[in-house]
């Protein structure tokens, strides 16, 4: 009963950005603690997506207006205070939750500064899932922290994971340092973490993965440094500064497995570095998620 009040509360926060209306039909839904995204598309009835795929509501269609609404209300009616992270295409909203916008890009000297003309918009609805310690605490251990490697596909919960390994971490008594580049993993209001990460947690929010690293290795000591989605040779480096200095690293990238992460040039780059041993696997069958360990230690892409 305890986590159905929290999960229902995730998602309370998380469309309180929607205009009003859109809200309440929204959470008028059944099954709202499964639900894990909701997308508004221009034109369209909103459509909700859970552990089983992504399905339609029968309410009326999204209009522009109410996608302008929502983005507004999002950035607290001051979008120009959000320019740096709609320049990568989203608003991060209080509680760890996210609004991901798509429509037309807005340049300037070939550089995007921002989306226009929403055409839709993707609320990724954050939540602290319980049950995982079981799973995890045999492969996190007592002693030293290793580097592991979250692996799953966009959506599977490798940031819900991500959390609960770095308060396994910390509450063990290893000091823990979180480079949270989209501010997905804390969630900070006001300097404290909206989601539990454990009593030994130090929290960079707000800036790239490699800046983050090069602050936190020098002032915070971290026996393991975690960053969410390695999506850029940048982020690569911020793992190459970790390994430099003795210091473990959580990490997680987008692949369907490990074979599939072997064949992408810039998770070759990052497994060329040695830091990780072993990646844990995300899969789902029939809407429950699968976790599973894998060694990375002579693994090559067999294309």
């Amino acid at each position: 009963m305890q986590m159905e009040v929290k999960k229902d509360r995730a998602l309370r926060q998380a469309v309180s950005c929607l205009p009003p209306e859109r809200a309440a039909e929204l959470l008028s839904i059944a099954g709202q603690d499964e639900v894990e995204e909701v997308r508004l598309r221009a034109g369209r009835s909103p459509s909700v997506r859970t552990a089983l795929g992504e399905q339609e509501t029968d309410f009326a269609p999204v209009t522009a207006g109410e996608l302008r609404e929502t983005l507004s209300r999002a950035a607290r009616y001051s979008v120009h205070s959000y320019a740096e992270s709609m320049r990568h295409g989203f608003v991060p909203l209080e509680g760890g939750h996210r609004l991901g916008l798509c429509g037309t890009v807005a340049e300037e000297n070939g550089q995007v500064v921002g989306v226009r003309g929403l055409s839709s918009v993707n609320l990724r609805v954050a939540r602290q899932v319980d049950g995982l310690d079981d799973i995890l605490r045999p492969w996190v251990g007592d002693g030293a922290p290793g580097s592991v490697l979250l692996v799953a596909p966009p959506g599977f919960g490798k940031t819900t994971l991500l959390r609960a390994w770095v308060r396994l971490v910390s509450d063990a008594g290893n000091p823990v340092a979180v480079a949270d580049e989209r501010g997905e993993i804390a969630a900070l209001a006001e300097g404290v973490p909206q989601f539990d990460l454990g009593r030994c947690t130090d929290v960079m929010e707000g800036c790239g993965k490699r800046r983050a690293a090069l602050m936190l290795l020098k002032t915070m000591s971290p026996a393991l440094l975690a960053m969410d989605e390695i999506t850029a040779p940048e982020d690569v480096e911020a793992v190459s500064l970790c390994a430099h200095c003795g210091t473990a690293v959580l990490a997680s990238a987008h692949a369907a497995g490990v074979e599939d992460l072997l064949c992408r040039p810039l998770y070759r780059a990052l497994l060329d570095l040695h830091v990780f041993s072993h990646a844990l696997v995300i899969t789902r069958q029939d809407g429950a998620r699968h976790y599973r360990l894998e060694g990375l230690e002579g693994t090559q892409c067999s294309s």
